[in-house]
């Protein structure tokens, strides 16, 4: 197939850590996401907020739109230069664009005075955001690809009964294994992270968080994302007794594909670029299903409450929300989109299958376990432990 410089499917391929901009990974670095905001209701038409008849026309906005965003998802970079975003461009001129490189440092740069339009910020983070009193809620009825959205995603970003966040991307993590040197023991399942006969074979995500999780997973814990500290004393203690099995801790997304390419490592923790990568790369991989359910995450966007340009920061959304916009992800990215309205057909028949893109189910509890907000607190509980499982 064509990889033309204007957007054709598979113009492009990056991993996530692409997004991080290959910085290294630090506390809360919100690659995973929530479906969160349990018991919110849907949004009233007009999601709650200001109505389109009290807003003044676009031609009476500044226009000079202002995107705070991950690396690879900035025009013309996401979708090429006919792609989804160019009615937007051609029509009011290229945003600016501004970049991201974790939840956290967002967080802290908008904090410290940063004030975009704009933000890319993963749902675990949206009651941060509101917390802040910095962003207001979306009006869907401006955006009219709003109503194909995945209804679970959306959910996720209400608070309130407003709409804070738009979802948009989204992906599963999961382990990663060649199926021609590893046999599961039984049921797939992230005890394989912890199996003795692939010593020296296995990759950990460096993370703080997520590591705790699947061990509470495994283990049965009632809820992963908020442990105890006898809890995680537990899993720290289990932790340090399997890290001989590892051959090293990733931090970045393209060391490891290099790593699993290059048959130095046979199990590792691993997003949906890495699958890709290693099919890619001619290996026989399987996408795990484990049985205690994948992790997952979902990003998207919030409104910055000082903006000046509401209806073009709507406008630009729906590009960001099109099915079309869906299409490109999936095929360039190897990512979920929100958009449920997705041709699957232009989608290559792997992707639909080992990504579950055509049942959304399978990003639903107990099949999937989406993170969900972490309190600063909560985080530097998990943090501490970490460090002492990689100093030990």
């Amino acid at each position: 197939m064509s990889k033309e410089r204007d957007g054709s499917p598979f113009e492009r391929k990056l991993g996530r850590d692409d997004f991080l901009k290959l910085s290294a990974l630090t506390v809360g670095s919100g690659v995973l996401a929530a479906c969160g905001a349990e018991g919110s209701s849907a949004p009233e038409p007009g999601g709650g907020t200001t109505t389109q008849a009290e807003r003044p026309p676009i031609s009476s906005e500044p226009g000079d739109l202002e995107v705070f965003e991950w690396a690879g998802y900035e025009y013309p970079a996401y979708g090429g230069k006919r792609g989804q975003l160019w009615p937007y461009v051609d029509k009011y001129g290229k945003p600016k664009f501004s970049f991201l490189t974790s939840d956290d440092q967002a967080l802290g740069k908008v904090r410290a005075g940063y004030r975009p339009d704009i933000v890319h910020p993963c749902v675990d983070y949206t009651g941060n955001w509101v917390e802040m009193e910095v962003v207001q809620p979306w009006d869907p009825a401006l955006i009219p690809s709003f109503k194909e959205l995945d209804p679970v995603l959306v959910k996720g970003g209400q608070i309130d009964g407003q709409q804070y966040f738009i979802p948009a991307d989204w992906g599963f993590s999961s382990p990663l294994y060649r199926s021609d040197k590893v046999e599961p023991n039984g049921e797939e399942s992230w005890e394989l992270f912890y199996d003795d006969r692939y010593k020296g074979k296995i990759s950990w995500w460096d993370t703080p968080l997520e590591n705790f999780v699947i061990w509470g997973y495994v283990n049965g814990v009632g809820d992963p994302w908020k442990m105890t500290d006898d809890e995680l004393d537990e899993a720290k203690d289990f932790l340090i007794s399997k890290k001989n099995l590892c051959r090293n801790f990733w931090s970045s997304q393209t060391d490891l594909d290099a790593d699993i390419a290059a048959g130095n490592i046979w199990i590792a923790y691993s997003w949906a670029g890495s699958y890709v990568a290693a099919k890619d790369a001619g290996l026989d991989v399987v996408y795990s299903e484990p049985k205690e359910g994948r992790l997952g995450w979902n990003c998207g966007f919030v409104l910055m409450k000082e903006t000046e340009n509401f209806r073009h920061a709507h406008e630009f959304i729906e590009g960001w929300s099109s099915k079309e916009s869906a299409e490109w992800i999936i095929n360039n990215y190897a990512y979920g989109h929100a958009n449920t309205a997705v041709d699957l057909s232009k989608v290559p028949e792997d992707y639909v299958k080992v990504f579950h893109l055509d049942d959304p189910k399978a990003r639903e509890e107990p099949n999937a376990h989406y993170a969900r907000p972490v309190s600063t607190a909560d985080r530097a509980r998990y943090a501490s432990r970490w460090d002492e499982v990689k100093a030990a």
